[in-house]
This record gives structure tokens, C-alpha cells and sequence, in this order.
């Protein structure tokens, strides 16, 4: 599993890039003026290998250049990139290398929030739909679907989910900054962990998943997580191993202390969905 961070409360935010993908004359033009050793369709063709071969764009993109890549400046790079990752996403979104290579206008940025792929593809799951999911338990397919999801989204869309989170999950939100004994990284740790559950939550339960209380984290026993949502800690104990296996990442103390905290959430926001 692979997760992408998100911007974090303690960091400043870059601007932003448009993932927009212009149509094959602009991406041609982009490419050209960067040095790169493929054309518009020779860089889509290899963007679609990529996601077959599960390998990350992060991986394939600096593959197009045969040298460092030149740059009239930052707006064209950050033109080029936006190209590219706006392919990507296409690509992800169900949209064949074909069709993008004809096309000669703009793009619109995929909206949806599941993604269609082939069976030689990454192993991805469709989320259904928004609130669909019974009784209290986040199935296995939503919990996969909505980190995927989240891994796919544009920065902007990420943005405004973060802000929601914040607003209407004000104090589960809050709540990393107020253990003690956490160091900065766990905090951080915890703090993406809850925003990511909690999309896990929102997804499968929709206007049934209300408001989780301060009162409800700090009472909540962390030893009925897994009884309770057994999928929901199997990501949680996932994430916290690539955590750990990354280098400067938690001590082995600070882990079993966010693990803690981490099912402590889980089952607040259990206690916080509402029968139908």
C-alpha cells in the first residue's frame, strides 16, 4: 500500500498543480520544448504501460526525458506536469490511450469517484455509491476503494475534502493535538490515519456517520476495533508497517502508541453512525 500524504496542518501548502490534461498538440509542444525522446502518443502509450505494470507515474515520467528536462520556466514545467498527471488520471478513470491521443481540445478532469480497470491493471475496487453500506460495519471494498480513491485525487479535490473533514469532524480533527506524549511524525501519523478512516466512514454510511465526540475518543476501548470494524484495523496495522518501514519513520513505542489511538478512533466513529 502506497498512500499518499496529505498536506498536514505543521506544513505549507505548494501551489497547486492543475492536472489538466490540453489535448495531443500541447502535450506534443510541451514535450518538444523539454527534450523529451517521445512524442504526445509515445508518452501516453507509456503512461497506460505503467498503470498495467502497477508501477507509479512518479516512476515512468522521468523515463520520457533522456537528460535532466529543459524549461523555458516554472510555468512550462509545471504546464508539462500538469499534462501528464491530467493523462494519468484519464487513464485511471477508464479513458483508453487512443481516445487521448486524438484528442485535440482540453480535457475535463474526472469527477467520478470510483475508476474502472482492466484486469491486467492495479487491483482496484469500485466504491458504490455514497451511504449505500447497512448496519455499521465498513465492508473490505470500501475501505480499499476510498484509500485508492483518495491516492487519485487531484490536489485541489484532496483540499476540499481535508476542509470538509475539518469542519464537520471538528473534534476528531482536533483530537491528534491533544494526546500527549506523541512526537510531531505520530501526531502527523494519526492525524492522516483519522482523516483517511473517516473518509472510509463517510463513504459507506453517508448522512448516517454524524459528529464523533471528544468524549466518545477518549472513553472508546481500543481492544473492540478489531470485533468491530476487523477491515478498518487491517488498514490502519497496514498503513502504521509502511510508516514504520520508511526511513526516519515511527519508533516501534510511538507505532503501538498511534496504533492505540488509531482503534480508539475507529470504534468512536463506530459508536458515531446512526442506525437507519
Amino acid at each position: 500500500m502506497s498512500r499518499k500524504r496529505r498536506q498536514g496542518k505543521k506544513e505549507s501548502s505548494a501551489r497547486e498543480l492543475d492536472r489538466i490534461y490540453e489535448g495531443i498538440d500541447i502535450l506534443d509542444a510541451l514535450l518538444v520544448e523539454a527534450g523529451a525522446e517521445v512524442d504526445g502518443k509515445g508518452a501516453i502509450a507509456r503512461l497506460a504501460a505503467a498503470i498495467a505494470e502497477r508501477r507509479p507515474a512518479s516512476e515512468v515520467i522521468p523515463s520520457l526525458f533522456p537528460t535532466e528536462p529543459r524549461f523555458a520556466s516554472s510555468e512550462y514545467a509545471r504546464r508539462l506536469y500538469g499534462n501528464l498527471f491530467g493523462v494519468w488520471d484519464l487513464l485511471l478513470a477508464g479513458r483508453s490511450p487512443e481516445d487521448l491521443a486524438r484528442a485535440r481540445t482540453p480535457a475535463p478532469a474526472p469527477a467520478r469517484e470510483e475508476f474502472a480497470f482492466d484486469q491486467e491493471g492495479p487491483p482496484r475496487y469500485r466504491l458504490p455509491p455514497r451511504g449505500s453500506v447497512s448496519g455499521d460495519v465498513v465492508p473490505f471494498e470500501v475501505v480499499e476503494g476510498t484509500w485508492q480513491m483518495l491516492q487519485s485525487l487531484p490536489e485541489k479535490e484532496l483540499k476540499r475534502r481535508l476542509d470538509r473533514y475539518e469542519n464537520t469532524l471538528s473534534e476528531l480533527a482536533a483530537w491528534p493535538d491533544l494526546l500527549e506524549g506523541l512526537s510531531d511524525e505520530a501526531r502527523d501519523a494519526l492525524d492522516q490515519l483519522c482523516f483517511e478512516l473517516a473518509q472510509m466512514f463517510d463513504q459507506a454510511f453517508g448522512d448516517r456517520f454524524g459528529e464523533v465526540r471528544l468524549v466518545d475518543l477518549e472513553t472508546a476501548d481500543p481492544d473492540q476495533a478489531e470485533r468491530l470494524q476487523p477491515y478498518a484495523v487491517d488498514f490502519l496495522e497496514e498503513a502504521l508497517d509502511e510508516e514504520e518501514e520508511e526511513e526516519g519513520g515511527l519508533a516501534s513505542s510511538e507505532r503501538r502508541a498511534v496504533a492505540a489511538a488509531g482503534r480508539r478512533a475507529i470504534v468512536a466513529m463506530t459508536r458515531a453512525v446512526r442506525q437507519a
